[in-house]
């Protein structure tokens, strides 16, 4: 078909109006899961929850309406217009908490066409349901991650609290490779050399030794590396479910943390190997032996006693079979299994880390990670409903996130990598495979891209307490990854601190720790002052104190207001409490930069007060106006 030029004029102006107009309602339209928008953020069964959306004044819209699918039939509820202020429209409506999960987004009909609009943002078609909006009914949130600032120590390299404790040279072999005690500093050996019997004594008794250093910190929840009975520093070749390691100070040593700790209204999570044991464990010992023990289908044999399935094909890590109904019980099912037992008294642990979630109860056609994921919650919850349960994910661990199975995952693809990228153009492929790696920085937009993805297909009282980390005992060190660049270390703490989800500080992060990639990333921390980075430490404790007092922060929503070259801009919104947080990590200082604030619904004559230092500003035109930008820079506005 030939359009003429008058026609070809037309269409193009029409295409552009209507781009504007979508792009316009795009960036000031706005609803989250928060108690901003939703009257109930965790209603129960059966309760019908007000919802709000906040859409511009001038964007025309005529009329709202609530689409959900209860039972999976579409239902429609028309929103009223119920308040507006100097810059938004309220409209208000009402939904039926009928199912599980219950899944909604809006239709808005306006001068320019009708709108979608879900968790990823506003289109002017239908989408699939896996962008909507969900309301999770009954569920058993741990409220108290939400105020919380975790530390994540590897037991063996933080504080030898009693050296009586330490391995032996000699103690024992493993692997070929005999136990070498090294001195409190040295570097890690490479594992081709320690075959991971490298010790430095660090113990539980030196956690808790340090509990004062922490409080001034100001972090308020531990999460260990595991602490079980094993012959590796790292341990995760667990030989007892149920025994604390003698060399970390054993069982005792573990109910005198937990009491200290919650005696200062401390938190305390562990590091638990579901998918597999060692080879040495008693489980796998009988069942090698013998087709007819106890726990012989515990794991799968293809021929005894050496050819069998092991996790990633490394032999001293037999991977665990849950088609047994036995291991179940034992794991995660029975009053006194594994799980259920240190949530317990005296040990009255506060959650789990459940390590290799993404490959637990998964082998080949016998795919049984759902029913298990399910059962391991039930388990839990039953014992301790306020619980932690996240498990550790490098990918997309979104079916894990429904309601169903874990609180949460260390939000690796959610946050970490694509934070990584944008500050310093590092992926994870970078230390496994680099010719994957595209390592130019990632720009603002995509990152805000990735971001709002990942978060856009879990429900929101996920999404506020996913775990979030700059950096871990399986990744280069924050410092490292930033070539040393203490700005964008600084910049990195920020946005850690400041974006939804739960942060978490990986032990030595805060005075300056370097380190490479495992096991150079799990040095000893060093406790001569001198040693330390005292100006990088003192921002830790002022930002970690803001994370933990500010009530945007705490419960507040999230949109993004302006992601373009190295800028990032976002709003956190509660209803005590508004803040923009503004981050930078170009390389080339911006002057009299003029960031867009209208579309969070900020009106002119705003007063913003920067929380980390003396800047004021106040809003005009629609904007703020920034004299000066420099590289690392982070503004945390109040809004006033």
């Amino acid at each position: 078909m030939v359009l003429s030029s008058a026609r070809r004029s037309t269409t193009r102006c029409l295409w552009r109006c209507s781009k504007k107009m979508t792009n316009h309602i795009m960036q000031g339209i706005h609803h989250d899961g928060s108690a901003v928008y939703v009257s109930n953020p965790l209603p129960k069964l059966g309760e019908t929850v007000e919802l709000r959306l906040r859409v511009p004044q001038d964007a025309g819209v005529l009329r709202v309406f609530i689409r959900s699918t209860p039972d999976g039939e579409e239902h429609w509820e028309a929103m009223e217009k119920a308040e507006s202020d100097q810059v938004s429209d309220f409209w208000v409506g009402s939904l039926k908490i009928t199912m599980p999960v219950n899944p909604y987004c809006f239709k808005l009909i306006s001068e320019n066409g009708g709108y979608y609009y879900n968790a990823l943002g506003l289109f002017p078609h239908d989408m699939p349901d896996v962008y909507k909006f969900k309301l999770l009914a009954n569920w058993d949130a741990p409220e108290w991650v939400l105020g919380s600032v975790f530390y994540q120590i590897f037991p063996d390299r933080f504080c030898n609290g009693d050296p009586s404790l330490n391995p032996k040279d000699g103690e024992w072999s493993y692997k070929g490779k005999a136990v070498k005690l090294r001195q409190w500093g040295e570097p890690p050996l490479p594992w081709t050399e320690s075959g991971s019997l490298d010790f430095y004594g660090g113990d539980l008794v030196g956690i808790q030794q340090k509990l004062d250093y922490l409080q001034e910190l100001g972090v308020n929840a531990i999460y260990l590396n595991p602490i079980f009975k094993s012959l590796s520093n790292h341990r995760y070749n667990i030989d007892d479910f149920f025994q604390v390691d003698e060399h970390l100070g054993g069982n005792e040593a573990l109910v005198a943390l937990s009491d200290a700790m919650h005696a200062r209204d401390m938190r305390i999570v562990l590091d638990l190997t579901p998918n597999h044991t060692s080879n040495t464990h008693p489980w796998f010992t009988a069942a090698q032996k013998d087709p007819n023990a106890e726990t012989a289908d515990f794991y799968t044999f293809y021929n005894r006693p050496d050819d069998y399935l092991a996790w990633l094909d490394v032999p001293t890590l037999p991977k665990l079979n849950y088609s047994s109904q036995k291991l179940r019980d034992w794991m995660y099912r029975n009053d006194d299994s594994v799980m259920r037992y240190w949530l317990k008294a005296p040990y009255n642990i506060d959650g789990w880390r459940l390590d290799v979630y993404n490959m637990t109860a998964k082998q080949g056609a016998l795919q049984l990670s759902k029913s298990v994921g399910q059962e391991m919650r039930q388990a839990v919850k039953a014992e301790k409903p306020e619980a932690y349960l996240f498990g550790e994910h490098f990918f997309d661990g979104t079916p894990h996130l429904q309601g169903d199975e874990l609180d949460a995952t260390m939000n690796y693809r959610g946050f970490n990598i694509p934070l990584w990228h944008w500050l310093a153009g590092y992926d994870n492929g970078t230390e496994w495979r680099p010719e994957t790696v595209d390592h130019r920085h990632l720009s603002s937009e995509a990152l805000v891209g990735q971001l709002k993805q990942f978060a856009a297909v879990i429900p929101w009282v996920i999404t506020r307490q996913q775990f979030n980390q700059l950096c871990s005992h399986d990744t280069t060190r924050i410092l490292n990854i930033v070539k040393g660049d203490k700005a964008l270390v600084k910049l990195g703490v920020a946005m850690l601190m400041t974006y939804p989800g739960v942060p978490c500080v990986y032990y030595g992060d805060e005075i300056g720790m370097p380190g490479g990639k495992d096991p150079d990333n799990r040095r000893t921390m060093p406790w001569d002052e001198a040693e330390w980075d005292h100006d990088l430490l003192t921002f830790y404790k002022r930002i970690i104190r803001l994370r933990r007092t500010a009530p945007a922060l705490i419960e507040g929503g999230l949109q993004h207001l302006y992601a373009q070259g190295g800028l990032w801009v976002f709003l956190r919104e509660s209803k005590a409490q508004r803040l923009v947080i503004v981050g930078y990590r170009g390389d080339d200082t911006l002057n009299d930069v003029m960031i867009p604030l209208r579309h969070g619904g900020i009106a002119d004559g705003t007063e913003l007060v920067d929380l980390l230092g003396n800047m004021s500003a106040c809003v005009e035109q629609g904007g703020v106006r920034i004299h000066t930008i420099k590289h690392g820079d982070a503004f945390i506005f109040e809004l006033h």
